[in-house]
């Protein structure tokens, strides 16, 4: 096999393009100016002038403004706190007459919005003259751990710095490079550290064919309901990281040039991918899709999915993952006027089947199986959205086994109270030959999926307790109330979680977690944060006993943050703080403590081999969290 080789070092942006975006009657402009205090859309739509339209700053940190316009060409600047500047994202330009450029934009109806394809292969043509910038986040980490003498001892400070550049051609032509320094991961001193290659990405947008070269970048989750590529392990990771490749994906103007031929959208994707480092670990994969739309905005799609995974063990013998899936999606969206959103009816279905094969001079099928999905979501015009989903995953190694999976849930949301609650009930058909790595490895690490090879594991801890039974139930809820405290927001959260052998028998084990966020200022918050979990599980020797003290695993934790924006911080924590910063996605997310479990008594490592004795590491990590206090000091800036 050979390696997929990038022909560039150049990669693409992480963020997300703003270009011109067409209504029914007009057209919105946008803006990226984070520092501006004030922009203005000024053209031929308002003769020039320089005050009549501003525009607003949204949420994203994007400036936009929607016109009703007539049928016509428009040429057009932005005014940012006073200085000009050319809309970056529209290709489309001409002299002003005064030593600068126009943006040019053409509007006549809906799905019309043009540009001068001339004025733009002219420019692509031309000298580059790229802008650069400049995206990253440094992150600053402080542990004073406690001692036996009861004192608070620094631990080597954590310097993380994600340094980006990030390089704009036109709107077709773009690139991005991360570079990292971490005084942790190297095991020095800050200032002994270097710039380390991180990840990278590259984006040339054609005609009818959009293509991306990456290199352990995370960007690639088929938008099937199994996600034959992406939504990986517990964390849900897209596909890309520890790996390098390729990918093409069919463009916007190829779907609407094939629609005006026949009135059916379709998209095609091929992805190549390498895994990173000295293992020869190749992946090819594909999708097709077709949709068609129908009057009262009802869509149906139809979409067909391959997926191969081989890994090369010697010049003589390698191990291959084939996968096909098949899949079809219904849309229905109903709106009356005195509706504020509309109702959105959804139902969904999918069919994968693989084989496991050793390949040497000939092939041998070692593990067969499929995956069947059956779904359905109603999102109610206000503030609620139930859905409910069945999985059946069944394969043949050591005789047959086979996963029926239930997963039930509502989501509701008002502008105080919201209200998120679901549950997932799990029936095992094991078979008796399937020993507990066999078990765990293609049951629990990965779901029931048959991907053997596969890096991140699905099984979460609260569902310990329920490994190896027959059945299993997971209940989890989640209820926010914000009000108002001394005209200030306090924000109340609980969160609760069930792990069941089904749904009339006891609890064994149940996690309560109950947080408090209150604003004190507008830059100041104060952040309680309390966990009490309860086991009841005789077979791991874990039952906690509040009356007697047996098993009792109360942890707490305190945070006081200074925001001066949601991208530059400053926090100062007591205990183990329950938000942690992904390694690969370098975004913060509420598992902090599962991960600190994890890591300090080494579970998941353990159950790879061997199930007896997780009670004993299970009690050895909780008390670890109960006890070891620390006091944490986190910075973040993000520009």
């Amino acid at each position: 096999m050979r390696k997929i080789k990038l022909v560039s070092v150049l990669l693409l942006i992480t963020s997300v393009l703003y270009p011109l975006k067409i209504t029914d009657s007009g057209i919105i402009f946008e803006h990226e100016d984070n520092n501006a205090n004030s922009v203005y859309l000024v053209g031929t739509m308002n003769d020039w002038d320089t005050t009549a339209t501003p525009m607003n700053k949204d949420e994203d940190g994007i400036w936009r403004v929607s016109l009703k316009l007539n049928y016509g060409d428009y040429a057009y600047k932005f005014m940012a706190d006073g200085n000009w500047a050319i809309d970056e994202y529209n290709s489309s330009i001409e002299d002003d007459g005064y030593g600068g450029s126009n943006s040019i934009v053409s509007f006549y109806g809906k799905n019309s919005l043009k540009i001068d394809k001339k004025n733009k292969a002219k420019l692509i043509q031309s000298s580059f003259n790229p802008k650069v910038y400049f995206k990253g986040q440094y992150f600053s980490q402080n542990n004073f751990q406690e001692n036996n003498s009861n004192q608070y001892m620094l631990d080597k400070p954590e310097h993380d710095l994600n340094f980006g550049i990030q390089v704009k051609f036109n709107t077709d032509f773009e690139a991005y490079t991360l570079f990292n320094v971490n005084n942790i991961k190297e095991g020095t001193d800050m200032w002994k550290t270097h710039f380390n290659y991180k990840r990278s990405m590259f984006k040339l947008n054609a005609d009818y064919i959009d293509i991306i070269a990456f290199d352990n970048m995370g960007i690639f989750s088929f938008d099937s309901p199994l996600n034959i590529i992406g939504d990986i392990g517990h964390n849900n990771y897209d596909f890309g990281f520890n790996y390098s490749g390729v990918s093409a994906q069919t463009s916007s103007l190829f779907t609407d040039n094939f629609l005006s031929i026949i009135p059916i959208e379709i998209y095609g994707k091929v992805l190549l991918a390498d895994k990173v480092g000295f293992t020869e670990d190749d992946v090819s994969a594909s999708r097709i899709r077709l949709t068609k739309s129908f009057s009262n905005k009802n869509k149906l799609i139809l979409g067909l999915s391959h997926y191969k995974y081989t890994t090369n063990l010697s010049d003589q013998f390698y191990q291959e993952h084939d996968n096909f899936s098949y899949d079809i999606r219904f849309y229905k969206q109903i709106q009356k006027s005195n509706w504020k959103d509309s109702m959105i009816f959804s139902l969904s279905s999918e069919f994968s089947q693989y084989e496991n094969s050793d390949i040497t001079s000939f092939k041998n099928i070692w593990m067969s199986g499929y995956n069947f999905y059956l779904g359905s979501s109603l999102k109610f015009p206000a503030a609620l959205k139930v859905y409910g989903n069945y999985i059946h995953s069944s394969f043949d190694i050591s005789g047959s086994s086979s996963v029926d999976k239930i997963n039930l849930g509502l989501n509701y949301s008002s502008e105080r109270f919201s209200w998120n609650v679901g549950l997932n009930h799990w029936e095992n058909n094991i078979s008796d030959s399937l020993g507990w790595v066999d078990y765990y490895k293609y049951f629990e690490k990965s779901g029931g999926n048959g991907r053997w090879y596969q890096e991140y594991s699905e099984t979460s801890f609260e569902k310990y307790t329920l490994l190896g039974y027959d059945k299993g139930v997971l209940l989890n809820s989640k209820i926010s109330y914000t009000f108002n405290l001394f005209k200030k927001s306090l924000k109340t959260v609980l969160i609760n979680t069930f792990a069941k052998q089904g749904l009339l028998t006891n609890p064994k084990y149940i996690e309560n977690i109950f947080i408090i966020e209150y604003e004190i200022s507008d830059v100041w918050m104060f952040k309680y944060d309390l966990r009490i979990p309860y086991y009841n599980d005789l077979f791991l020797g874990l039952e906690t006993d509040f009356t007697d003290n047996k098993d009792v695993f109360i942890d707490e934790y305190f945070e006081l943050s200074y925001n001066i924006s949601s991208d530059i911080w400053v926090s100062f924590g007591y205990g183990i703080n329950p938000f942690s910063m992904d390694n690969l996605t370098d975004k913060f997310h509420y598992k902090g403590r599962e991960e600190y479990l994890d890591s300090v008594g080494g579970l998941p490592s353990h159950l790879d081999l061997y199930y007896g004795g997780l009670g004993a590491k299970i009690r050895q990590a909780e008390d670890s969290l109960m006890n070891d206090k620390m006091i944490l000091m986190r910075a973040i800036i993000k520009f």
